[in-house]
């Protein structure tokens, strides 16, 4: 008997286990189905989830709500006659013999109640929206809401009227005023809006009030109109209508501010123009002029149309960001938007507030560097002035080396501060710079090779600012060095720039290093015929030279026969001058004393030869310096006059 009696014991745990078991399950498979709404008119009353025979909860749904919707159209029945009546599988809601729906043990599991009262509840829900319903659409209702339908539309026509008449009066009134009742706003007595401005201001903001209270006042009516009607009173319609009402708004707040900016960019820059001259003026750096006045207005109203342009697109990007929000369908579209602007802005706060103690750091180190370059610089002045001497280094390498120096710092500064810069560690900022070095390594060869003959030359010393050099073909005045080029100016006020590395490749000839210590040697060349005392030569060409001016007399001019030629002798003439600047026109002057000096004393410059036979031939001397009774020679063959004879006969 123990035995049986646990045995049916845990048959009986089996069993509730199973119970239990097969009810959460038909729980947990209620709770998934798909609910079909029961509905009177807009009103929802109930959902049926389970089907019933052959009828899925679908077309039980559709089927309750069209005999629902058949009650509710009669007004001559009695709702309290909906009855109750339960069977062996159902419990029916009845009215009169026609059934309008059935409550299943399935609509109570997925209730979780009793089929009775299930049927209490739906029975309780339908009369009391079935006579609420019927007064609703009852003849009184109706009657009262036409009422009040005709008082707002005679309200909204009495405000429209009002408006119309009480607006224009306060325009007269805003532009009836003068300067004694709204005088000019000025600060520190200076005019900063005009007493016209302020009252067109106010009449603006007039005409903005008239327009809101008139858009304020068809909103109001259109909304509770619809709420007085049945029809119309469930309307989803309010969310339209103030959305309308709101894009009319800010239409035309849009539309005003736009027109507002450009009348004030008008309005600036007709002051710009009056203001020119007076409160515009140039603007200048102790004596130097950076800006006119007319240029200062050209500046003044390039910024202010950019100004113009960038408020007038946000202004249009707000706008639009604002009206796609007043509506379902493209309240997406604003949130994008708005998204397009404050995730980058949002990013970039985020990614400065990180970089703040960097910013930081960069800040000191540049400061720093600033003051290491500062005094660098102030040690090199002191050399390049004479402060400060060192034996060995001369003073004008003081400004090429500190320039060397301050460019090695500023490297230093920048492979320091690198690290710090915000994207200094992305792969594509390391790329760029990468690609950037290679770039300039491949193109930067011949400047490189410009730069360090530059150097050489500055510590080579062959010349200096303002020396007469010749660099290779080229002969001028050094007027410009860098680390680049080399610029001299020739005689003829022409600028040739010649790259370093080619100046470092030519022979230079410097004509002004000794000129001033030593004296710089002129020389020229003429070639006199045999026939003429060399004495006499130098006295004459010595004698051109004392008369030449800037020649110095001491170290005196001297003179050198350099060759013995068929016909005549090479005659040099070596002169000193610290003038080394005025080299071609000490010449020219030179050149012309030898003439006026061999053309006195009758001794002819065999320059270019000249056969020096002179049977029957005029001299070369100017006629000028001849005597009145000179005669050509005649004609002579060893030594006899052959046309002596005829002559004489003559």
């Amino acid at each position: 008997m123990n035995i049986l009696r646990k045995y049916f014991s845990l048959l009986i745990i089996i069993l509730i286990s199973l119970t239990s078991a097969g009810s959460a399950f038909t729980q947990s498979t209620a709770d998934s189905l798909k609910k079909y709404a029961v509905k009177l008119d807009t009103d929802t009353l109930f959902y049926i989830q389970t089907g019933l025979g052959i009828f899925d909860a679908e077309k039980r749904a559709n089927e309750i709500n069209f005999k629902i919707k058949n009650l509710a159209e009669n007004n001559a029945i009695d709702y309290d006659s909906i009855k109750i009546i339960e069977q062996a599988d159902f419990v029916l809601l009845k009215f009169g013999d026609e059934i309008l729906l059935a409550v299943t043990k399935d609509d109570a599991v997925v209730a979780d109640k009793t089929q009775i009262s299930l049927a209490e509840d739906y029975r309780n829900l339908l009369i009391n929206k079935l006579n609420e319903r019927r007064d609703i659409y009852s003849q009184k209702n109706m009657i009262k809401n036409g009422i009040y339908t005709l008082v707002y539309v005679v309200v909204l026509i009495l405000l429209l009227w009002l408006f119309t008449k009480i607006f224009p009066w306060l325009y007269k009134k805003i532009e009836q005023l003068d300067k004694s009742k709204i005088k000019d706003l000025t600060f520190k007595d200076k005019e900063i809006v005009q007493s016209s401005t302020i009252v067109s201001i106010l009449l603006a903001l007039t005409k903005g009030i008239r327009f809101v209270l008139m858009l304020l006042a068809v909103y109001l009516f259109i909304t509770q109109t619809l709420l007085l009607w049945p029809h119309t009173n469930k309307w989803d319609i309010q969310p339209i209508v103030k959305s309308l009402a709101l894009f009319i708004f800010y239409s035309a707040l849009f539309f005003t501010l736009f027109k507002s900016i450009n009348s004030l960019v008008s309005y600036l820059n007709n002051k710009y123009e009056s203001w020119k001259g007076t409160k515009i003026q140039p603007i200048k750096i102790k004596s130097i002029e950076l800006l006119s006045a007319e240029r200062t207005v050209e500046v003044l109203t390039l910024i202010t149309k950019v100004l113009r342009f960038a408020i007038q697109l946000i202004l249009l990007y707000f706008y639009i960001t604002i009206v796609f929000s007043l509506f379902k369908f493209t309240e997406t579209w604003a949130s994008k938007l708005f998204g397009y602007i404050l995730t980058p802005l949002s990013s970039v706060l985020n990614s400065f507030v990180s970089f703040l103690p960097n910013l930081f750091f960069i800040i000191v180190l540049v400061f720093v560097f600033r003051y290491i370059i500062r005094f660098v610089k102030f040690l090199f002045m002191e050399i390049h002035t004479g402060r400060i001497e060192f034996p060995e280094f001369p003073r004008d390498w003081a400004m090429p080396t500190f320039k060397i120096v301050r460019f090695l710092i500023l490297i230093l500064a920048v492979i320091v501060i690198f690290p710090y810069l915000p994207g200094s560690d992305s792969p594509f900022f390391q790329g760029i710079s990468i690609f950037v070095g290679v770039l300039f390594s491949l193109g930067s060869t011949s400047a490189v090779s410009n730069i360090v003959a530059g150097i050489l030359i500055t510590y080579m010393r062959p010349f200096k600012l303002g020396e007469k050099v010749k660099i290779a073909d080229t002969m001028g005045e050094v007027v410009d060095k860098t680390l680049l080029v080399t610029r001299i100016r020739t005689n003829k006020n022409v600028d040739i720039t010649i790259p370093n590395a080619m100046v470092l490749g030519s022979h230079i000839i410097n004509y002004s290093s000794s000129a001033k210590d030593k004296g710089l040697i002129l020389h020229t060349t003429v070639t006199i015929g045999y026939d003429v005392p060399w004495r006499k030569i130098h006295e004459l060409l010595i004698s051109a030279a004392n008369e030449t001016e800037f020649i110095l007399k001491e170290p005196k001019p001297f003179v050198e026969q350099t060759s013995l030629d068929d016909f005549s002798v090479s005659y040099e003439l070596n002169a000193y001058t610290h003038n080394s600047g005025s080299m071609g026109g000490i010449y020219s002057q030179l050149h012309s004393k030898i003439q006026d000096k061999f053309n006195e004393a009758g001794v002819e410059i065999m320059s270019p030869h000249y056969n020096a036979v002179r049977d029957g031939n005029q001299t070369t001397i100017p006629q000028d310096y001849l005597p009145k009774e000179y005669q050509a020679p005649p004609f002579k063959f060893l030594g006899i006059d052959l046309f002596g004879k005829q002559k004489k006969s003559d």
